[in-house]
């Protein structure tokens, strides 16, 4: 009676009949509880990155969420000062802001203050500082956020 695995995630699934379902299973929550940290939704912008332009707003999350970091790449990277971009919540800037850095085309900003968008929230993101020579364009703005613990029983 071996096990069979899963296709997706290859996680183990015990045969008929199989006695060891603790020992072989002791330590499967964090290993699925793992995947709650690993979401991630991708914004296109298309064309020349314009200041204080909001670029997105209306992503409702499932369920309780917090944005932990935000990844900027652009096909023409900003020249001359850095491309920054605050994430909002209901259209309210949170102010903590994700850098591109000038002449770069990717970077990845992991937020000093991780914020929760509650699954009645919505989120946004706003361009607030573009390139002063080259502004940047053709961006892809990746929101990187994980599933809210559920509350224990009280």
């Amino acid at each position: 009676m071996g096990n069979t695995f899963t296709t997706n995630l290859n996680l183990a699934k015990p045969g008929a009949g199989d006695v060891n379902w603790e020992e072989e299973y002791h330590d499967m929550a964090e290993a699925v509880d793992d995947i709650g940290n690993l979401l991630a939704v991708n914004i296109p912008v298309v064309g020349n990155a314009v200041d204080e332009q909001v670029v997105f707003d209306g992503f409702f999350p499932q369920e309780d969420i917090t944005v932990i970091a935000i990844g900027i790449f652009a096909k023409t990277a900003p020249t001359d000062a850095d491309l920054t971009i605050d994430v909002l919540k209901d259209g309210a800037e949170l102010g903590d802001l994700a850098t591109l850095t000038a002449a770069a085309n990717f970077e990845k900003t992991v937020l000093a203050a991780p914020q929760d968008i509650l699954i009645a929230e919505r989120l946004g993101l706003k361009i607030k500082q573009v390139g002063s020579t080259i502004a940047g364009a053709d961006l892809i703005v990746t929101i990187h956020y994980k599933k809210k613990p559920i509350p224990a029983p009280a």
